[in-house]
């Protein structure tokens, strides 16, 4: 994207700051000093309270919004009440229904013109009519922000100003940083907040010729509103019904010169909605000029001349052309564009795309489910683009390994970007390979694609199986295979067994009561109604299509070497010719005083999580504490917050996720965790937990006592060992393995958290995998060993991107640290580099800020040609490198 565009098109939270914070939370506190004190003035002095509202504060407005309507987002008493929840970590954060969403900017509209027309017949002359407006108009905000996330519960959606400000602030003048949404939430589609410039070509363009219509119709109908409202005789004198036709008359020829002229010129829809908006914002200030010079007189004692008024008017006329010439270049820059702006951070501007009326539909990825499209691109994944057009799918890690976002691809599969060995071997364990692609991977190149996010990728055909290939079971003569453990690392094991023979028995004994699931979601059974729902990683009939026999809730508690069996808790026993150990680690709790109190848990099962949510609601609890700032630590902190919990961290180290991330990512992070209501305490030594009967707080080293009365500790794990031990297995920290992940005994294998190999990193995902296919080849004498797979780390959470891997600074001669240039405060881009490849990245910033990471350390490109572009600043090359 040229200079001129990328500026022209500057979000919100990019823009610099130019006011300190403490400074803007000054003018928020003085706004609503004003509104309060005109309420109490309304009932002591009605009339004054009268002429200071509609001769002063209301016409200082729509100025406001056209030249920087960031100002009034900023020091909107109604955000700001709208808002508090969410400062406070105490609103629900729902999710507003996509038909809400769509219907929201009518149901304002309607407001707004409802408001306007009862405004003569009760608003102006009554003052406490005027008052409980005023009151009912601040506490609506903060009922919406106290059920639905973000602003959607008011500011983005029902708020009868927003019509006004998408009008008339189409083309910001200035712009002014916004100070609610540090980080997007994705609250809403095309959000003016975050984009204002481009918000109203995506609105006009958007697929929806429903939702597109009102946002012009709206501007079509203001001019007839302002002269029908401000010419129209009283309708105590002329009558409600003569009051009525006359309003809806005038607002029926402006909508009639709208569409007539949309039928004679050959100009774009956004030309006429800019005129009619314009025209609007010119006639108000006719008409309000007079009434403003007066109001300036009564309020300051000063003697105003009469053509003070045509001054005002002279000015509301030269920022109206202004406008119109801010519009138009903001219309042609955006028109040029090469690339939807939204891409940029991955935020809900759907249909931000260049010259969006010429886009052929093989240019789009549709959704057949929903109806909604988005423009392909390599540089997004088919669920960023998904979730950028307001579909909501399942998602989990976000690089293709856990398998929760199968997505169903209906046509133009070979438009889409080739499948990682990642991903096909996900698809294959899920039994989808051939018939869906993992979304959060997949990107649409070229072309046209038709996904369908309706439909189960099961029910489409399965695919011509493979060709058979060589029994390997029979060849070695091993046909009894026992996996304890149905883990990442296990069930890999299994899927792997299975396709290096069909003949041999493959047993899996299973501690849990569940099947094989996502971990890396087992924070959502927190806050989540669906129990495990939505995070099982098999197919139903996975077990049968395999042959794999799974004893659940099952206790392997003896092995016997000598006669390869493993004795089960139920008295049973099985028989082995190898056995592969993948009991995974159990989460420490700190041996701290008062560490065994009952509300005291670990987080590391589906089990723990469920037991979490349990006691929240039977003991009516209303604060935890998370013992831990690592990557679960967080992902519980936030998904207790979404229970409703007051939630505090404590991490012993400096920072936050400080092996993943350096000072900078750190400190983002903990702000994000800040604005949500997250406490966060780093260099934290617990002395004592306290409580009588039940935990109820924390005491720390320094005697701070912090209020809890649950706490859940995720601070680090320890290898499930005592089996191999007390079966005479080589042990240090966990069971020793070889390259091939063979224990000290030749037949049992170990793998996942429980295997200890030198350099290799426990408690990952991609690490346990990969180590349960080296074993099962290893099973069957296939010794392909063992190389340490991608590992990078990746936070899940809404709102914030958060993704790092291997080094966090330059820690040798030929490594070299490159830090993005030119950031907002709340984005954080670092790679290391060394000899060209990358061993080091640190990615924190608003969702998408991370999008190419996985790709880039999976494929390892070579960066050397790109270097010098990366350290003038031209990051957007990464995409280039890719395949």
């Amino acid at each position: 994207m040229a200079q001129a565009e990328a500026s022209e098109f500057t979000p919100y939270t990019e823009v610099p700051t130019r006011l300190p914070k403490a400074l803007w939370w000054v003018l928020r506190i003085a706004t609503m000093a004003v509104v309060l004190g005109t309420v109490a003035v309304l009932f002591v002095k009605p009339q004054t309270g009268l002429d200071l509202f509609w001769k002063l504060l209301v016409p200082v407005l729509p100025i406001v919004f056209v030249v920087a309507p960031g100002f009034w987002r900023q020091v909107c008493p109604m955000a700001l009440t709208n808002q508090i929840p969410r400062m406070g970590g105490f609103g629900l954060a729902r999710t507003l229904s996509v038909k809400m969403k769509s219907a929201a900017f009518l149901v304002a509209v309607l407001i707004f013109f409802a408001a306007v027309v009862i405004r003569h017949v009760l608003f102006n002359a009554n003052a406490t009519a005027l008052a409980v407006l005023i009151v009912a108009a601040l506490i609506l905000p903060f009922l919406g922000g106290l059920v639905f996330k973000g602003r959607s519960g008011w500011c983005g959606t029902f708020c009868p100003l927003a019509p006004i400000q998408k009008a008339y602030g189409q083309a910001p003048l200035v712009m002014v940083r916004n100070g609610y949404c540090q980080s997007c939430v994705g609250c809403q589609k095309n959000c003016y907040d975050f984009n204002p410039r481009a918000a109203i070509h995506a609105d006009l363009a958007d697929p929806d010729p429903w939702y597109a219509g009102h946002r012009a119709l709206f501007a079509a109908a203001l001019p007839g509103l302002i002269v029908g409202f401000f010419t129209a005789a009283s309708p105590l004198a002329s009558g409600f019904g003569s009051y009525l036709l006359h309003m809806a008359s005038s607002i029926a020829l402006a909508l009639g010169l709208f569409m007539a002229l949309a039928s004679i010129l050959r100009v774009s829809r956004y030309k006429l909605t800019l005129l009619f908006s314009t025209a609007a914002f010119v006639l108000f200030y006719w008409f309000v000029s007079p009434s403003l010079a007066e109001g300036i007189t009564e309020f300051t004692g000063l003697p105003f001349p009469g053509y003070v008024a045509y001054i005002f008017f002279a000015i509301a006329l030269g920022v109206g052309v202004l406008m119109v010439r801010s519009g138009l270049r903001s219309e042609r820059l955006y028109e040029l564009a090469n690339a939807p702006v939204a891409s940029v951070v991955g935020v809900n501007v759907g249909a931000l795309r260049a010259a969006v009326e010429t886009a052929s539909g093989a240019d789009l990825v549709a959704d057949r489910g929903t109806g909604m499209s988005f423009v392909a691109g390599a540089d997004h994944s088919l669920l960023e683009g998904l979730e950028s057009a307001g579909v909501k799918i399942d998602y989990g890690c976000r690089m293709g390994m856990c398998g929760a976002d199968p997505i169903a691809i209906v046509d133009g599969e070979d438009n889409l970007s080739a499948p990682s060995a990642t991903e096909l071997e996900t698809l294959e364990r899920l039994g989808l390979k051939g018939r869906a692609r993992m979304a959060c991977v997949c990107r649409a190149m070229k072309g046209g694609v038709t996904v369908d996010t309706s439909l189960d990728p099961r029910s489409l055909p399965e695919p011509e199986p493979d060709a058979a290939l060589v029994d390997l079971g029979e060849e070695t003569g091993v046909q009894r295979v026992i996996i304890i453990g149905n883990g990442a690392a296990g069930m890999s094991a299994a899927d792997e067994v299975r396709k290096l023979s069909s003949s041999c028995s493959i047993e899996i004994v299973a501690r849990e009561r569940e099947g094989f699931y996502n971990r890396m979601a087992i924070a959502r059974l927190l806050h989540g109604s669906t129990a495990m729902g939505g995070i099982g990683l098999q197919a139903p009939d996975w077990t049968e299509r395999k042959s794999v026999s799974v004893l659940l809730n099952t206790t392997a508690t003896a092995i016997d070497k000598s006669a390869r069996q493993v004795m089960l808790g139920t008295g049973e026993t099985l028989n082995y010719d190898k056995l592969i150990l993948a009991q995974g680690s159990s989460a420490v709790m700190p041996p701290v005083p008062g560490h065994d109190l009952p509300g005291c848990f670990v987080l590391r099962e589906a089990a723990d999580a469920m037991n979490i949510r349990a006691w929240r609601q039977t003991h009516e609890c209303h604060s935890a504490v998370v013992l831990g700032g690592g990557v679960l630590g967080i992902e519980a902190a936030d998904a207790l917050r979404q229970l409703n919990l007051s939630v505090s961290i404590l991490q012993r180290g400096p920072r936050l996720m400080d092996r993943q991330l350096d000072e900078r990512g750190s400190e983002i992070l903990t702000s994000y965790l800040k604005e949500l209501g997250v406490a966060v305490i780093t260099d934290a030594n617990v002395a004592e937990i306290r409580g009588d009967g039940r935990v109820s707080g924390v005491v720390m080293a320094d005697g701070q006592v912090i209020e809890a009365e649950i706490i859940v500790a995720c601070a680090g794990i320890r290898p499930n060992v005592d089996l191999a031990k007390e079966a005479g297995l080589a042990v240090g920290r966990g069971v020793k393995i070889d390259g091939a992940m063979r224990t000290s005994d030749p037949d049992i294998f170990a793998v996942g958290d429980l295997a200890e190999l030198p350099g290799s990193i426990s408690g990952l995902w991609a690490v346990s995998t990969t180590q349960g296919r080296v074993a099962a080849a290893a099973i069957f004498g296939c010794e392909i060993g063992y190389s340490e797979p991608n590992t990078l780390v990746s936070l899940k959470m809404d709102g914030i991107d958060v993704k790092g891997y291997g080094a966090i600074a330059a820690e040798g001669p030929n490594q070299e640290a490159i830090v993005a240039p030119s950031q907002g405060e709340n984005e954080h881009r670092l790679l290391v580099v060394e000899d060209g490849k990358i061993v080091g990245a640190v990615f924190v910033g608003p969702s998408g800020t991370g999008k190419h990471v996985t790709e880039l350390i999976d494929q390892r490109p070579d960066l050397g040609p790109v270097l010098d572009d990366l350290r003038r600043g031209d990051w957007s090359v990464l995409g280039r490198v890719l395949d």
